[in-house]
């Protein structure tokens, strides 16, 4: 792991592998931001404070929804490269 020790926000960065890599594109690209969300309760994510907070909002959900497409491609793009990523939440 990439410095197991220490702590850059939620717990220390982590790299996938260029293998890793690719499966992860392959999911993302036949997984679309519906499905993923549907199913999802607003009220669990608030209970669980996850960020943003907000979720009771009308569309609340939507709101990652611009992302998603941005890191599909960025996963495709890094798997057609072979490269690995790393993760790493602040």
């Amino acid at each position: 792991m990439l410095a197991e020790d220490e702590d850059w926000g939620y717990g220390p960065p982590r790299y996938l592998r260029p293998e890793r890599v690719r499966l992860a594109g392959k999911a993302l690209r036949s997984t679309s931001y519906t499905r993923l969300v549907t199913g999802v309760d607003p009220a669990e994510l608030t209970s669980a404070e996850v960020y943003p907070l907000g979720w009771g909002e009308p569309g609340a959900l939507e709101w990652g929804r611009h992302w998603y497409d941005g890191l599909t491609q960025f996963f495709e793009a890094a798997a057609e490269a072979h490269d690995a990523v790393i993760v790493w939440l602040d």
